[in-house]
């Protein structure tokens, strides 16, 4: 049977294992902790997606010629209304003024070719904005909401006015 002193000497070097291993714990997790606090505290690096957004926009951001697909629902007479497709031109000044020409057809009303109309537009710095449309020979303007993504080389467009239209246009930078 082994002694007291050699009982209490086992006990010792297993406690004193515990306790290295408990100290090698503690120095790894403390390592780790301040790994990630410095890792956290670092500032990141400016992401195209920064400069995007802290880019701001005015009415010169769009200028030049918008190729552009239009499709939706319109008007077409009292009472009525027709799916549509449309493609068309719209160049901006970078003042707030555009010209437009465009192509469309309806399911009711036919093929509509080389329709000319002229407006004007306001931008936001946030890079969303509003257009006006006059169309020669139609009584109302059209009025729309659009942002501009991508820089300038994309606008997404939504009729606003009048009612019954429920249209949207994507249109691109030549």
């Amino acid at each position: 049977m082994p002694s007291n002193n050699a009982l209490n000497a086992q006990e010792r070097q297993r406690e004193h294992g515990r306790t290295q291993f408990l100290r090698r714990a503690i120095l790894v997790a403390l390592a780790t902790v301040g790994a990630a606090v410095v890792a956290l505290s670092v500032p990141r690096g400016a992401s195209a997606q920064d400069e995007e957004r802290s880019r701001a926009c005015s009415n010169a951001t769009l200028q030049g010629d918008y190729g552009f697909l239009v499709s939706g629902t319109r008007g077409a007479g009292p009472g009525l209304t027709e799916s549509f497709v449309g493609t068309g031109l719209r160049t901006y000044d970078g003042h707030g003024n555009f010209t437009h020409v465009d192509s469309s057809h309806g399911q009711l009303t036919g093929a509509a070719r080389d329709r000319e109309a002229s407006g004007t537009y306001e931008v936001n710095a946030n890079c969303t904005g509003k257009a006006t449309m006059i169309v020669p020979g139609v009584p109302f303007p059209i009025e729309t909401s659009f942002v501009i993504v991508d820089r300038g080389r994309q606008v997404n467009e939504a009729v606003m006015s009048p009612q019954p239209n429920l249209v949207t246009a994507i249109a691109h930078r030549k």
